[in-house]
């Protein structure tokens, strides 16, 4: 069985850890039908975009709510897009000893907006807003290059030719995919800026588990585990509270002390939230299940034969 993080698992019908998943929550139509109902109720932001960007915009936007709660220390971040890696990409411009000028570059001039700015906490006017969205584009694009390899044969990072300053990265994204983060990053300031004071984890990491590979989640703010959606539909997806029911299975140690999980629906500024107790009730269809003992019997299927 390879290892590999949840959401790769999650992506293959016939993976046993997407198997154990399906089998022992099986029980989503309560929640989708109940969340799906409120999020009908409110409207979608809807540029009407090809479907890639909505994904890259996803992503972005992710970066972009993590800035209003804490500042990620630049290392850390170029650590967790890969930066190691993109050398590769850029090959020999301009020369094989400075193929990744541009990228260092890009994270101190990141480094040095972010002082700048100090985003944390505020809504931004709408200069400063958009520049971050420029920066927040950005890392979506070099995250997408580091998971998705294949992305190197269209991404705007080097296509028509790998960009070269900081200049040319920042100008990738249209006004009309700025004006979209923008909305997407106010709609969230407006509706959700009380839980800025609360205790944040930005990008959560779930430690190597048996076969499961170091798994990065989004978001946990006041002991609350939250995913970035970002879905032009406004529904959520039984695979979706899978997901977060397996992040809550892999901090097997309870490090993270999460007590609750939720899903922020970025473009209907929407956030669907459950105390683990009733999470895990409406998952299962018992109302004894607890984390613990949860946690125990997918420790044991993980260590099962089928998976060796």
């Amino acid at each position: 069985m390879t290892h590999q993080p949840l959401t790769k698992h999650l992506k293959d019908s016939s993976n046993p850890v997407k198997q154990f998943l399906k089998l022992r929550f099986p029980r989503t139509a309560s929640l989708t039908r109940k969340a799906n109902l409120q999020l009908r109720s409110e409207d979608t932001i809807n540029p009407g975009f090809k479907p890639k960007i909505y994904d890259l915009l996803a992503i972005a936007i992710g970066y972009r709510i993590r800035y209003n709660f804490a500042i990620t220390p630049v290392d850390e971040l170029a650590e967790s897009v890969g930066l190691w890696f993109f050398s590769y990409y850029w090959g020999h411009y301009p020369s094989p000893l400075h193929s990744d000028k541009p990228i260092k570059d890009f994270f101190a001039s990141l480094d040095d907006t972010l002082e700048a700015i100090a985003p944390v906490k505020q809504r931004l006017k709408d200069e400063q807003e958009k520049l971050l969205a420029r920066y927040c584009y950005v890392l979506a694009l070099f995250k997408q290059l580091c998971h998705d390899t294949d992305s190197y044969l269209y991404s705007p990072l080097l296509k028509p030719r790998p960009k070269q300053s900081v200049d040319e990265l920042l100008a990738i994204p249209t006004d009309a995919e700025l004006a979209d983060l923008c909305a997407m990053s106010w709609l969230f300031y407006d509706r959700y800026h009380h839980r800025l004071s609360l205790r944040s984890v930005l990008i959560p990491t779930l430690k190597e588990y048996e076969v499961v590979n170091e798994s990065v989640a989004d978001l946990i703010v006041g002991r609350c585990l939250m995913r970035i959606k970002a879905s032009i539909k406004p529904e959520i997806t039984p695979l979706l509270l899978r997901q977060l029911a397996g992040y809550l299975l892999l901090d097997e140690k309870d490090k993270y002390k999460i007590r609750s999980v939720g899903i922020y629906m970025a473009r209907q500024g929407k956030l669907l939230q459950w105390p683990i107790t009733d999470f895990l009730c409406a998952l299962t269809g018992d109302d004894t299940a607890s984390l613990t003992q949860l946690r125990q019997e997918f420790h044991v299927w993980c260590r099962g034969p089928r998976l060796g």
